[in-house]
């Protein structure tokens, strides 16, 4: 090392070559002049010595620190006070607004045809970001705010803005080549998302009336109707005639391309729809998980944890109870980490939630505890996977309240379908509508009684 090397060559240079012989005590018991100023010259070389020294282990410790720097982690960076306030509303605008004002809100692009008439699109990193609850919308766009473009130019910016498959999502990018997504698409992909597997193809089965596992284009939207009928986006959709967003037949919808060609005259075949509804919640999830910086492939089991919380209708106080038992049993070695394939299996169980649900209950009606054993159990029953012993451990650390090793329907259950729903089965107000329709109740109640 460079300093370490310097203060040898000081030292030995700052140390004369003296006599020893003279460098002691005259028969008086008195210094002689040689051994004073020998003495003094060995002194300022020994002090020299010592603050080189002490220069050489600074420089050993700065370079120790900047190799701690570089296998350090990166640490998040802490969101200022406005960015933490535009993130609220903007979760707020999620959570509680009609679907016509949150795809106006996240939508960046409006496409001006030749006949006049312009229609609001979104890319498929504008529909990830109305879909997940702390992503902020660029900072000059917002509600009825745009990018105008001509519609000969529609391709192309999708390709632009999606083209880049290793950041973005890449099945929706390939849904992005033929078309951005319309407000038809957007209600369409939600429906999709808060619906079961099993519930889609149900409803696909229904309108195969050939039962050659194939629908036509007009068999499809009797598909697309039936199942958006059945989601809380769909019913809380009212067409809004003054911003243009509506489900129509004839509206621009990239999915009728990518399902039936341009002239909407292919079939769609049920394993083409199987292939697509996976494909779009494989690029949601992996979206998800990589917000949390994977390292080595797996995120922390505090990550975990915030990603099953992340649509909770639970307070602040109550999730951030969750996180610190998990944080307190995780720590340092004790972390192993979780894996996008772990991740993916256990997603995969809470699609079939509604029937785990009735398998927990009959549990408990039959005097059963319900324990990891029996987790394991009704996943493998119900869902057909086998949880790692990993994952159930951490599960039932974040849900187990009292300690216990057992779980109960409350505790979990309640949690995990607002998880597999992402917060899209919730109801549009916050409360006051309730509020006021008890009351009416109540007021109609007293009248009778009066009448009566």
């Amino acid at each position: 090392m460079i300093v370490r090397g310097v203060s040898r060559l000081a030292v030995a240079a700052a140390v004369p070559r003296i006599n020893p012989l003279a460098v002691g005590r005259t028969p008086e018991g008195q210094w002689g002049q040689e051994g004073q100023r020998g003495d003094r010259l060995f002194k300022y070389a020994l002090g020299g010595g010592i603050i080189l020294g002490a220069a050489c282990k600074e420089g050993e410790g700065e370079e120790e620190e900047e190799e701690e720097k570089k296998t350090e982690k990166p640490k998040k960076k802490k969101k200022g006070f406005g960015e933490r306030k535009v993130m609220e509303y903007e979760n707020r605008i999620r959570e509680f607004s009609t679907p016509d004002k949150i795809f106006r809100y996240f939508a960046t692009v409006r496409v001006e045809f030749e006949n006049g008439k312009k229609e609001v699109f979104m890319t498929p990193k504008d529909f990830m970001r109305s879909i997940t609850p702390g992503e902020i919308q660029p900072s000059n766009l917002g509600l009825d705010m745009y990018r105008d473009i001509p519609a000969s130019k529609l391709l192309e910016v999708a390709g632009i803005e999606d083209g880049d498959e290793s950041e973005g999502p890449t099945f929706l990018s390939r849904l992005a080549e033929h078309g951005l997504i319309s407000f038809q698409d957007y209600i369409f992909l939600l429906t999709l998302l808060s619906t079961p597997k099993h519930d889609c193809e149900i409803a696909f089965k229904m309108f195969d009336l050939y039962g050659d596992g194939c629908v036509s284009y007009q068999e499809f939207l009797d598909t697309r109707s039936v199942l958006e009928s059945r989601s809380s986006m769909g019913k809380r959709h009212r067409d809004n005639i003054y911003s243009g967003n509506t489900i129509s037949k004839d509206g621009h919808s990239a999915l009728t391309k990518y399902f039936f060609g341009v002239d909407a005259n292919k079939k769609l075949t049920l394993n083409d729809f199987v292939v697509f509804m996976d494909g779009l919640k494989e690029d949601v999830f992996k979206m998800e998980f990589s917000k949390y910086h994977p390292e080595d492939g797996k995120i922390t089991e505090e990550d975990f944890a915030n990603l099953l919380l992340l649509h909770a209708t639970l307070s602040q106080q109550a999730k951030a109870k969750f996180i610190r038992r998990i944080r307190k049993a995780y720590k340092g070695d004790e972390s192993q980490g979780i894996t996008f394939e772990q991740f993916m299996t256990f997603t995969h169980f809470l699609d079939h939630l509604d029937d785990v649900e009735i398998l927990v209950s009959v549990y408990f009606a039959a005097g059963m505890k319900f324990n990891k054993a029996s987790l394991r159990k009704v996943a493998h029953v119900v869902a057909d996977v086998e949880l790692d012993s990993h994952i159930i451990d951490v599960v039932f650390t974040i849900f187990d309240d009292n300690g216990d090793e057992l779980l109960s329907s409350r505790e979990f259950i309640s949690v995990l379908k607002e998880r597999a729903h992402r917060g899209l089965e919730k109801p549009s107000d916050t409360g006051f509508v309730r509020l006021i329709t008890a009351l009416g109740a109540c007021v109609a109640n007293y009248v009778k009684g009066e009448e009566l």
